[in-house]
């Protein structure tokens, strides 16, 4: 497609300056697919680690879905929720500043250190201990931080909440909205797909082969399966994901428009907010959207070297995933050629 030479072109220079030995690139426009670009060692059915999608792809869908039934509303507090063993500065965090990453918890913690000396069966529980008793860094609701503490703490409350572990309510989440999403790959369950299908990663520190397995220390101390990374996925997937949720923000269900349609709004409650309850927004000059992007947009970044951006209005987007990690995770490249992906892709969307 002559539109997307350009943007193939880039793809291909990627891969061979270093920023990832694969790279799939995929564009929606106005609810449909436009093309799926692939470059390096992938293709355009490859699965990445999507690393902190799963925040916004899993945990906040989820937090919809519960939100939506009447059993885990966005304005309950971790007191109502856990009761006296919340510490006094916590007890009045509530679902949505979680979700905003406006609780005041910060941005992270080995955990994983702590959580490895014990069985698995008992890492929730040790889990739950660390994250009531870790130190907030700023006033709930004063602030946006980004935290991953705060999404491992709501797939706590959203594994409690629905009796059942979070990739089980995932997989019954996206059976019922009739989307074909991204899975988790639990241990010591083997890979839900073929290894020959999945972007490697780089080796870490007692784990020579990082391949299907989550990249993330803290993720995969808990079995692979956490609130805030363990999601794997091909571009499609990540896309079916979005499509179906501004789908239903538009009043076309699975979900409550006005519910659906705040994941996509600007946490107007905390001061200084780029967040919505699972979402960013452009911010920064240039944005890794881009120098222009379009007003609209949501989206969020991974630390392996993953990305989407979002189109409400249009329902058009943009995927960009890679396994920049495969060259250790001190290959920061992709902070550079994100942004180029995108001034190239908004045009070819019409945006």
């Amino acid at each position: 497609m002559a539109e997307t030479g350009a943007l193939k072109d880039l793809l291909e220079l990627g891969v061979a300056d270093g920023v990832a030995p694969a790279m799939v690139l995929g564009l929606w426009r106005d609810g449909r697919e436009l093309a799926v670009l692939a470059a390096g060692a992938a293709g355009p059915d490859t699965v990445f680690d999507l690393a902190s999608l799963t925040k916004p792809l899993a945990t906040a869908a989820l937090c919809l879905e519960m939100a939506a039934a009447g059993r885990l509303p966005w304005d309950t507090t971790l007191g109502h929720i856990y009761g006296a063993v919340v510490p006094a500065e916590k007890r009045d965090i509530s679902i949505r500043q979680l979700l905003c990453h406006a609780s005041g918890l910060e941005a992270y913690q080995p955990y994983y250190t702590a959580l490895g000396k014990l069985p698995v069966t008992m890492r929730a529980g040790l889990l739950k201990a660390m994250l009531m008793n870790q130190p907030l860094v700023a006033q709930p609701g004063q602030s946006a931080l980004y935290s991953d503490l705060g999404y491992l703490l709501l797939g706590l409350i959203v594994q409690e909440a629905a009796g059942m572990s979070l990739d089980q309510a995932l997989d019954a989440l996206y059976q019922r909205a009739g989307i074909d999403g991204p899975r988790y790959a639990p241990r010591p369950a083997p890979p839900p797909w073929p290894l020959t299908r999945v972007a490697p990663c780089g080796p870490l520190p007692g784990r020579p082969r990082v391949h299907g397995r989550v990249e993330d220390e803290n993720a995969h101390a808990l079995g692979g399966v956490a609130g805030h990374a363990g999601l794997f996925g091909t571009a499609g997937q990540v896309a079916a994901v979005m499509l179906r949720l501004v789908e239903a923000a538009e009043g076309r269900g699975p979900w409550p428009a006005e519910l659906a349609g705040q994941l996509f709004d600007r946490d107007a409650d905390t001061p200084g907010s780029t967040r919505t309850p699972g979402f960013d927004t452009p911010s920064g000059q240039p944005s890794a959207a881009g120098d222009r992007p379009p007003d609209g947009l949501v989206g969020h970044l991974g630390f392996t070297g993953v990305s989407l951006w979002w189109h409400r209005p249009s329902n058009s987007g943009v995927v960009l995933l890679t396994n920049r990690v495969a060259l250790g995770r001190d290959n920061d490249q992709i902070k550079q050629f994100r942004p180029r992906v995108h001034e190239l892709a908004w045009p070819v969307l019409g945006l």
